[in-house]
């Protein structure tokens, strides 16, 4: 793989870990995320005045992307509603490797070498070691299931949208403002503007912050896919449970066993074959 696409996929992975642990550390989560929106929605309108347009073949990716993402992102909030960030983060991200692997490999012919493959399995096991908590409740463990498959559908869906753009930040933009369009109405009506504007201070900025840095992350993800393998910028993506675990620990104050840092291990030994192997 190339270096660039290695040091993109790592970065946005820290990137991704920081914005949801900032997502599950809210009081009010449809608020905070409806600042997110408002925050990505605005670096988007920026980044479309400036690239314009994708070309027509790009559309019919766009309108899945944004279908998936609004169930992403409503998934992802009854997720962390049911459970702990350590335990539905992780075994969310835990399912999309070897799955997109699958459907890289059905939809761009892109088969993995056999050590690279073997490093995101090892990926995928730590994760889900990381993620496997046997006393967490089950409506926690079935909505990281429904996240999983979400992740699993945008990733290989946006970065073959990003391929067919030829620009990753052209894909990215057009889909983060009908995804932000989308989640700005939510959020209106669940909450009210007078609700929304109460919060102020340091939610507001917390969100205006959050959505253009989740917007730059994203668009990382998707410029390393359109240089090297989509599975396996994927896979190096989900070290962002190692980051996620150390955040949940140190910040959160969530407890986390033996089992899920041998997991950590398992997945940082499965990124250096993907990269390196």
């Amino acid at each position: 793989m190339p270096i660039a696409a290695i040091g993109a996929a790592l970065l946005s992975a820290l990137i991704h870990a920081s914005w949801n642990a900032v997502l599950k550390g809210g009081n009010d989560r449809v608020a905070d995320a409806f600042m997110v929106a408002l925050g990505s929605t605005g670096l988007a309108l920026g980044l479309i005045a400036w690239l314009g347009p994708p070309p027509a073949a790009a559309w019919p990716y766009l309108a899945v992307s944004v279908c998936i993402h609004i169930g992403y992102w409503y998934t992802l909030m009854k997720g962390y509603d049911a459970g702990d960030l350590s335990h539905v983060y992780t075994l969310s991200r835990g399912m999309a490797p070897l799955l997109v692997a699958i459907g890289a490999a059905l939809t761009a012919a892109e088969i993995p070498a056999p050590l690279k493959l073997f490093g995101i399995v090892l990926v995928s096991a730590g994760v889900l070691l990381v993620g496997a908590s046997p006393h967490a409740p089950l409506r926690a463990t079935l909505w990281a299931g429904a996240i999983g498959l979400c992740i699993a559908g945008y990733s290989l869906n946006d970065a073959l949208g990003s391929r067919v753009a030829g620009n990753a930040l052209v894909f990215v933009a057009w889909s983060t403002l009908f995804t932000g369009i989308v989640m700005l109405s939510f959020g209106l009506w669940r909450r009210g503007p007078k609700r929304l504007l109460a919060l102020g201070g340091a939610a507001s900025l917390r969100g205006l912050i959050v959505g253009p840095v989740s917007v730059a992350g994203y668009a990382l993800v998707l410029w390393a896919q359109t240089i090297a393998p989509i599975a396996q910028v994927t896979a190096l993506r989900e070290t962002s449970v190692v980051f996620a675990a150390l955040i949940a620990f140190l910040l959160l104050r969530e407890r986390l066993g033996a089992r899920r840092w041998i997991g950590a291990g398992v997945v940082a030994a499965g990124a250096g074959l993907i990269a390196f192997g």
